[in-house]
């Protein structure tokens, strides 16, 4: 069973819980949330109303999204996100030390989020695609060109999350 995080879905993903295990096994480390990357479809009003209209932790087909987009309202948001963990860490100089080892592997996008008596470390990585979508307005042949984008990117942010993984098992 995997362990309960505080992201909004509830659970790690399966492809980052070995990492997470790892980060959690050095005492001076917690994690808290996570995500391995996704690529996802919004209905998108605010940030308090955004609504997911199509997740997938991995590579994704055309027709997958196609046939996602054609169930959607007029106008929403394609993105493929990056891999996100949230750390709370028990110093600042542990912290610095992961924070460090982040960036070394490519996780260039990483930083604190609070820092104090336990910091929180944001491991982030770079690898994002965003757009507009208007089902009335863009072609298969465009959403194509996003997919094969999109799924470029997350298998590159996959292969971040192994090269960490490898890096965190040596503290």
């Amino acid at each position: 069973m995997l362990k309960k995080d505080k992201s909004p879905q509830g659970f790690i993903d399966e492809d980052i819980k070995e990492l997470l295990d790892l980060i959690n096994s050095v005492s001076e480390y917690e994690t808290t949330s996570s995500c391995s990357g996704r690529i996802t479809l919004m209905n998108r009003q605010d940030k308090k109303e955004s609504e997911w209209l199509f997740k997938s932790h991995n590579p994704v087909s055309l027709n997958e999204l196609w046939d996602a987009l054609q169930n959607t309202s007029d106008r929403v948001w394609f993105m493929q996100e990056p891999v996100i963990i949230h750390v709370k860490c028990f110093s600042l100089e542990k912290a610095e030390k992961l924070l460090n080892i982040a960036r070394e592997v490519g996780m260039k996008h990483s930083g604190f989020v609070t820092l104090g008596n336990e910091p929180i470390l944001e491991i982030r990585g770079s690898e994002r695609v965003e757009a507009i979508l208007d089902k009335e307005l863009v072609t298969k042949e465009y959403i194509g060109i996003l997919i094969e984008e999109a799924n470029k990117k997350l298998l590159k942010a996959k292969e971040k999350i192994k090269l960490l993984e490898k890096a965190v098992s040596c503290l």
